[in-house]
């Protein structure tokens, strides 16, 4: 196991769609490599444009990664324009990626079961069956 811990308990998890930076950033560096402007539309893609990270927020998520190890980055060199830092997963970063897609599946299993259990305490047995059938 890694030694950042588990995906669920380190630093700065939060709610909501911070919670998601994190898995979103590994899932973008584990299919390519790049600087922020490139991982926050590779997010946006992967996700179908359904999560639009925060720049602040994905940089201090990279920042935190690569202080753990998961993550190493360098000044891309030449080019016109501002300096840009590459960032780059490390085989520590692919094991805590592993590590979020169990976490992330058995939140996805819990969810589920919550979900049947309200729609079911509230009387919409209909929407189970829906599902079911």
């Amino acid at each position: 196991m890694h030694r950042g811990g588990k995906p669920c308990c380190r630093r700065g998890g939060g709610s909501g769609g911070g919670a998601l930076v994190e898995p979103a950033a590994l899932a973008a560096l584990a299919r390519q490599g790049g600087h922020g402007y490139d991982l926050r539309r590779e997010i946006r893609e992967l996700t179908g444009g359904e999560l639009d990270v925060d720049a602040g927020g994905l940089y201090r998520v990279l920042r935190r990664l690569e202080e753990d190890g998961f993550v190493t980055s360098a000044w891309a060199e030449g080019g016109s324009g501002p300096q840009r830092r590459d960032y780059e997963i490390t085989e520590e970063g692919r094991e805590l990626a592993q590590d979020w897609v169990a976490h992330l599946r058995e939140r996805q299993r819990m969810s589920g079961l919550l979900a049947d259990a309200l729609s079911s305490a509230l009387g919409n047995d209909d929407d189970r069956t829906n599902k079911e059938g």
